[in-house]
């Protein structure tokens, strides 16, 4: 790990192997130690430690795993491995961000990544990565090519899911959520999250049997120790996996156990919003629109009681909702009411996008083509980008209707197509 540092440390100082070693030491003979053919010697590291910028047990303790660095590193994987919303501000500030031996230095790094993107913060996040991450994750990265020590192999799956998760990878997250159930002592805390992620993957790739099996096993486990504070996201998962397989009173029933169980929970706020979202999600898409309006009423004065911040934050996914129910009942004047209060306060690309979409929708319904062909296309890659079925059917039906319309044969062709075999691979 003392090479992936050095070269780290070159090229952010812009110094060349060539100048970093002149007068100290052959080419050669430094590529043997950063090979860890031989050690790298105190004075040695001294006079390269000066040219870098850093101190000599920066170079020379890089590559440590000792026992107490071990713990060290294992010690931060858990402390940040819960969800960001259990996790105070000023932890994170404790943790350092450069330490001398790498393990730790790149555990912290990772699992910092992490909790800025469940925050939804992107300038930590993006810098973060564009000042350290991202160099390391191209010589790191791949935890089956790469042999890391077992607490950073660990903080790199799980960011690694994370990351995937974000981009709706679904293959890529089960792949990982394996890996990482294999280095995690059954049982645990982080085995019994990683098991309600690897529910959720399996539905995704419409693995139902493994998903269900999954669900049934762990809720053994949790009734089997009494873990009763995991139930209810035990059962959100599960609320999942009934919708998907079309049992919405079940997928329903299932949301109520998870309400009912929040009693066992340590920190509800985030089952709460998942509680309500599934359910907002489930009663749109079945049709139920009044018990869908009721349900975004209701969720709006539980969040009454939260903080001003926390309203702030979830005040565009409530007009994402309204928006919803309202495109739904094809109430075109309350959904561009809606679609000007979440374009005002969309913060995510994902909360812009569906502004953009609805805006589409709104120019159809009103036969204002051009004006579809402009929002449509503007929000199509966005969405191909994550494999969003739901908002692809509407956006390729019109295009193809549009284009036809238009004379544009070939292009009306190409979207009937993708409509096509969108549906088939939907089934």
């Amino acid at each position: 790990m003392l090479k992936e540092r050095i070269e780290y440390l070159s090229k952010r100082k812009q110094i060349a192997r060539k100048d970093l070693v002149e007068g100290l030491v052959t080419q050669a003979h430094f590529a043997n130690i950063l090979a860890e053919r031989y050690p790298l010697p105190e004075d040695l590291a001294e006079s390269i430690a000066g040219r870098l910028g850093v101190s000599a047990p920066y170079l020379l303790s890089a590559n440590a795993q000792d026992e107490q660095t071990m713990a060290r590193a294992e010690q931060i994987f858990a402390q940040m491995s819960v969800p960001a919303t259990m996790i105070q501000e000023e932890e994170v500030h404790a943790l350092e961000d450069r330490h001398d031996s790498l393990v730790i230095e790149l555990t912290t790094a990772l699992m910092k990544a992490v909790y800025y993107q469940q925050l939804n913060d992107a300038a930590a996040h993006e810098y973060i990565h564009t000042s350290y991450l991202n160099f390391y994750l191209e010589k790191l990265g791949r935890p089956d090519d790469v042999q890391l020590p077992r607490p950073l192999s660990k903080a790199l799956l799980f960011y690694k899911i994370q990351y995937y998760r974000s981009k709706l990878a679904y293959v890529d997250v089960l792949t990982h959520v394996t890996r990482l159930s294999s280095l995690t002592e059954p049982g645990s805390e982080l085995w019994l999250s990683i098991q309600n992620v690897q529910m959720e993957a399996y539905i995704q790739t419409r693995q139902y049997e493994a998903a269900k099996n999954t669900f049934e096993q762990t809720m053994k486990h949790v009734y089997d120790q009494r873990l009763f504070h995991r139930l209810s996201s035990l059962y959100v998962a599960y609320s999942g996996y009934c919708f998907t397989m079309g049992l919405v009173q079940e997928a329903l029933s299932a949301l109520s156990m998870a309400e009912a169980n929040l009693v066992y929970a340590g920190n509800p706020g985030d089952l709460v919003t998942a509680i309500a979202n599934n359910r907002i999600v489930m009663l749109t898409m079945s049709g139920e629109l009044d018990q869908a309006q009721a349900e975004i009423e209701r969720f709006e004065n539980l969040l009454r009681a939260e903080t001003e911040e926390t309203q702030q934050a979830m005040k565009p996914l409530l007009w994402v909702y309204r928006c919803e129910v309202a495109s739904a009942r094809k109430s075109w004047g309350v959904l561009a009411q809606g679609v000007h209060q979440l374009l005002s306060c969309a913060g995510t690309e994902d909360q812009r996008m569906n502004a953009v979409f609805y805006q589409s929708q709104l120019a159809l319904a009103h036969g204002e083509q051009d004006v579809f062909l402009t929002h449509a296309q503007a929000c199509l890659p966005y969405f191909e980008s994550i494999q969003q079925s739901m908002r692809l059917e509407s956006l390729y039906e019109g295009l193809a209707v549009v284009s036809e319309d238009q004379r544009r044969y070939k292009e009306a062709a190409a979207y009937y197509r993708k409509l096509v075999y969108l549906l088939r691979n939907s089934r």
